[in-house]
C-alpha cells in the first residue's frame, strides 16, 4: 500500500542536493528531485529521505529548517512573504500547505492569550518522522523571523517524538521551553508576534498569488478521504485486534453496507486493506525500531511470532531478521 499523497520537490532539494544525494537510492528515489522543481515525491519516501539524512546529522531537520528561503516552497513561499500580516501568512499556510505537501496538515489557532501552529503527518504507517517534524517547525519559526525582520521568541515548542540525547541545537535555535513526547508538534506564539508588521508585504502580489494557490489546492486535494480515515483506524486498532468491518463502520458513523460499497467503488477489499496496513507497519517497525520480532508481531496483531514470521516471508521473501540486517535503521 503506497501513498498517493506527495510532496513537491520545489527548489529546496536543488539547494541542498549535497545533503540528500547520498541517500536517494536507499529510499528508492532518483536524482530528478535534485534537478527539477515539479517532481512529486511520495510522502513515505520524502519522510524516509529525511530520516536517512538524520543518520549522518541528527540535527539535520533543524539545521536546514533555519536556512530555508521563500523560494524553497515555490508559490506558497512567495505568497507567505507578501502577506499583509503574520496572522494572514499563517492562515495561508494552514489553507495551502497541501500545495506543497499532501501528507501534511497544519492547524493555526488563536487562543485568548496566545496562538499556536500545529503540524502533523496524517499517514498512519509513517512511524519515524523526527527530522520532518523538526524541519517543519524550525522552518515556520525561521520564516516568521524573515517575514518580520525580527528574532521572535516562541513561548514554547512541542515535539511528538522522544527527547533526543542532545538537545543543544533545539535550545540554541528556539530559546524557549521545549517539550517532547507530546500529542503533536506545535510552535506556541505570543499574540504580539501575530501583530508584528511584515517587512516586505505586497498586497497586490498577494492578491494575484492567492487565486493561483487555490487552483493548485483544488488540483491536489484527495477527492475521497475515506481511505486514509479507514487506514488510520486500522493502524490504531492493529495491536488490539479491533479490525472488523462492523467496528470500523461504527467508528465512522456509517452502515456496514455503505462502507463496503464505498470501498468497492475504489476497487478495495477490506481484508486486503488490513493486510496492506499490517505489512507497511511491520516493515516500518523492522526498519526503524529496536523492537524485537515478538514485540513487532504483537504490535501488528499476531499472537504468535511464528505466524508473523511466515507472513513476513510471504511479504518480502526474507525472514524478519534477514530484512532487518539488510536495512539500516533510519532513525
Amino acid at each position: 500500500m503506497k501513498s498517493v499523497r506527495t510532496v513537491m520537490s520545489e527548489n529546496f532539494f536543488r539547494r541542498f542536493r549535497d545533503v540528500f544525494a547520498p541517500h536517494l537510492s536507499a529510499v528508492g528515489m532518483d536524482t530528478r528531485v535534485l534537478e527539477r522543481a515539479d517532481i512529486e515525491i511520495p510522502g513515505e519516501q520524502y519522510v524516509a529521505l529525511w530520516e536517512a539524512a538524520g543518520t549522518v546529522n541528527p540535527d539535520i531537520g533543524l539545521d536546514l529548517g533555519i536556512q530555508t528561503e521563500a523560494n524553497d516552497f515555490g508559490a506558497l513561499g512567495h505568497a507567505l512573504h507578501c502577506a499583509p500580516s503574520v496572522e494572514k501568512a499563517l492562515r495561508m499556510l494552514e489553507q495551502f500547505i497541501i500545495v506543497f505537501a499532501q501528507e501534511s496538515v497544519i492547524n493555526f489557532e488563536c487562543e485568548s492569550r496566545s496562538a499556536y501552529v500545529e503540524y502533523k503527518i496524517i499517514a498512519p504507517t509513517i512511524l519515524y518522522r523526527r527530522q520532518d517534524s523538526e524541519f517543519t517547525i524550525a522552518s515556520i519559526f525561521h520564516q516568521i523571523n524573515l517575514l518580520t525582520d525580527c528574532m521572535i521568541k516562541p513561548l514554547r515548542v512541542d515535539f511528538e517524538h522522544a527527547k533526543p540525547a542532545d538537545i543543544s541545537a533545539h535550545k540554541r535555535i528556539f530559546q524557549c521551553p521545549i517539550h517532547f513526547n507530546q500529542p503533536s508538534n506545535r510552535l506556541h506564539l505570543s499574540l504580539n508576534t501575530l501583530r508584528l508588521p511584515v517587512s516586505h508585504a505586497n498586497e497586490r502580489l498577494h492578491e494575484a498569488l492567492e487565486p493561483y494557490l487555490e487552483r493548485q489546492r483544488k488540483e491536489r486535494v484527495i477527492s475521497d478521504d475515506i481511505l486514509p480515515q479507514i487506514t488510520r483506524m486500522i493502524a490504531s486498532g492493529m495491536s488490539s485486534g479491533n479490525l472488523s468491518l462492523v467496528e470500523i463502520s461504527e467508528q465512522m458513523g456509517l452502515s456496514r453496507r455503505t462502507l463496503q460499497r464505498r470501498l468497492k467503488d475504489q476497487g478495495i477489499e477490506f481484508s486486503s486493506l488490513i493486510e496492506d496496513v499490517r505489512r507497511e507497519l511491520a516493515l516500518a517497525y523492522m526498519q526503524g525500531s529496536d523492537y524485537s520480532v515478538t514485540e513487532i508481531s504483537l504490535l501488528v496483531g499476531y499472537s504468535e511470532s511464528s505466524s508473523f514470521t511466515r507472513a513476513f516471508r510471504r511479504w518480502t521473501g526474507q525472514s524478519p531478521q534477514q530484512y532487518r540486517a539488510a536495512h539500516l535503521p533510519l532513525r
